[in-house]
């Protein structure tokens, strides 16, 4: 699909079961268990079955995962090739001076007269001669004699060959029925240039998946619309859409539900129509308006299979399952401030669309960085946003951007990697500049 952040989708209101609440009668404590990040990573992978396969064309397969491995259904090279620009000649020809006899063109016949004394000239990639065992590099020669319109008649050579010099032979780049790309490999540029080098014209990939993106809340406006006071713009339907657009998943805008349970409803229903994961952002803690919860267990039996993690930030991160017409469904249901929206996103989104995609290695790989300054350590772990430089040594240093509050958006703008800090403890409460620490690289997928 063409990915247009203008376009929503509309849907008329249609009535939730969810029965208002009043203000003294909502739960203080939430009733989810506060569970890990690993476990909350394990519980989403779990649900997060790979998609349907499909057939592709070459010219529409890139940045697919390939379902079955792809075979190479013929040599290439199919004829013995030039490597180099010079001139194909006879290994135990000692000759010094030889005749060019002809030119090697795409398509002519190889079956020249050559013999002691005489040479052909060819250019990369092109086809040997028949009777030709060696290539001698044009550097290696130069010109005794032309003719009158320029064209090389007799050649020196500096250098003698030796028998297959120079010469790729057939099957030496790709054999036939090589492994071209593996099963489970996404299909980016190179694998797409081995493709069309020989030949493919189908490949079976897994589908992807669709992404719906639902913001909630009455105070949450438009990018672009003049602020009323209590208002704020919508920048986390922003910065995820443009996310998923740069990993090239299908993403859809089914817009911004108010702090009703009815239009909540309706979102969701619009959403589950439409996408096979739902990213809402907003609605998920504890304030008398947050109910996006009681929407999905009332309305649609989602299973909610976690409601609160152990990290910093995206502590109310929640993750549920919902069976809509017959398709499982995945909601993740993101904090609302923006970092902790993208830190969500990242750690547990962007692993379950690789697992849905026919990925078999889903989860982030820590690197190791050094700490450029003193750190603080939090109750919770906390998932630290910092810039990367190369130092001296060519060890990564990981500099801080700035307030991490999960309010300010401005700490993931140049933000390379997430620091992984443990959890304070009575034995240790700041991590020291120029220790190392493990950290997640941002980077598409």
């Amino acid at each position: 699909m063409e990915f247009n952040p203008d376009f929503s989708i509309t849907n008329q209101v249609s009535k939730s079961n969810v029965k208002p609440i009043k203000t003294s009668k909502r739960a203080r404590q939430s009733p989810y268990p506060m569970i890990s990040v690993f476990e909350a990573l394990k519980r989403v992978l779990k649900e997060s079955n790979t998609l349907q396969t499909t057939v592709k064309s070459f010219s529409e397969c890139f940045s697919f995962v390939t379902a079955d491995a792809i075979f190479a259904d013929e040599a290439y090279p199919q004829f013995p090739a030039s490597i180099k620009d010079g001139y194909a000649v006879l290994a135990d020809d000692l000759s010094e001076i030889r005749k060019v006899i002809g030119v090697v063109t795409p398509g002519c016949k190889l079956d020249f007269d050559l013999t002691n004394g005489t040479c052909v000239r060819v250019s990369t990639g092109s086809a040997i001669p028949e009777k030709a065992d060696a290539v001698v590099q044009v550097e290696d020669t130069s010109v005794v004699e032309e003719d009158e319109y320029g064209n090389e008649v007799t050649i020196r050579f500096s250098k003698m060959a030796v028998k297959g010099q120079d010469i790729r032979l057939v099957g030496s780049d790709v054999a036939n029925g090589q492994v071209l790309v593996p099963a489970n490999k996404r299909l980016s540029a190179a694998e797409i240039g081995v493709m069309a080098t020989c030949g493919i014209k189908k490949v079976l990939v897994y589908e992807k998946p669709r992404v719906a993106l639902l913001s909630t809340g009455d105070e949450i406006v438009e990018p672009g619309s003049e602020l009323k006071p209590g208002c704020i713009r919508d920048s986390n339907k922003s910065s995820l859409f443009y996310s998923l657009v740069e990993n090239r998943i299908p993403v859809i805008d089914v817009g911004i539900a108010k702090d009703t349970a009815d239009d909540v409803k309706s979102k969701l229903t619009a959403a589950f129509e439409s996408a096979d994961i739902i990213i809402t952002t907003g609605g998920v803690s504890m304030g008398e308006k947050d109910m996006l919860k009681l929407v999905l267990e009332v309305d649609f039996n989602a299973t909610i299979h976690f409601g609160r993690v152990q990290m910093k930030p995206g502590k109310p991160c929640t993750f549920s399952t919902v069976v809509f017409n017959t398709k499982k469904k995945l909601i993740f249901s993101l904090p609302g401030n923006p970092v902790s929206t993208y830190v969500c996103f990242y750690l547990f989104v962007i692993p379950s669309i690789k697992s849905l995609m026919g990925y078999t290695k889903t989860l982030h790989t820590p690197i190791r960085v050094k700490l450029a300054c003193d750190l603080k350590l939090d109750e919770r772990p906390e998932f630290y946003r910092v810039s990367l430089k190369s130092n001296e040594e060519g060890i990564y240093e990981a500099l801080g951007t700035g307030a991490q509050q999960s309010s300010r958006l401005l700490s993931m703008q140049g933000a390379d990697a997430l620091l992984m800090l443990p959890p304070a403890s009575s034995e240790q409460s700041t991590v020291k500049a120029g220790s190392t620490v493990d950290a997640i690289l941002l980077k598409t997928i």
